[in-house]
């Protein structure tokens, strides 16, 4: 067969239709527990996770889970304030453009070949959105500390 044979209007490369989508409680466990592997092997995030933010990836992980089932499901078990959590973080060892640009990596690096479809791209969108927010907020409220 030829390559034209193969090709699909519509479909890119990166779109396999063989890839699950974020859309199911256990495509999303996957992800974001893959993701935190990702972050955790990462000689610059692992320490801001464990010695600064101490978190305990027992508690952690199912909270990030909820996050994500509410923002694709759109289920309303989530309801911490992600930002209260970023600014304390933020007071104990600043969050950088490093952090956020490794960050956003990581997701993005987790989410291809993995999973694909809708419910993957609006991840990533969310993704991008609030990577950008909290950049922005954190910055702007280190500049008003000074």
């Amino acid at each position: 067969m030829t390559v034209v044979q193969h090709f699909q209007p519509g479909i890119s490369p990166q779109q396999d239709s063989a890839l699950p989508d974020l859309d199911c409680r256990e495509n999303i466990d996957a992800m974001v527990h893959g993701f935190y592997r990702r972050l955790l092997d990462d000689p610059v995030m692992a320490p801001m996770f464990l010695d600064v933010a101490a978190i305990d990836l027992q508690q952690h992980l199912p909270t990030i889970c909820q996050y994500w089932y509410k923002m694709l499901l759109g289920e309303t078990d989530y309801r911490r304030h992600m930002m209260a959590k970023h600014r304390a973080l933020d007071d104990k060892q600043p969050l950088t453009g490093e952090h956020h640009e490794r960050w956003l990596q990581h997701f993005m690096n987790n989410l291809d070949g993995r999973f694909a479809g809708p419910y993957t791209d609006r991840a990533r969108h969310i993704s991008f959105r609030v990577m950008d927010n909290l950049y922005a907020q954190l910055s702007k409220r280190r500049e008003l500390k000074v």
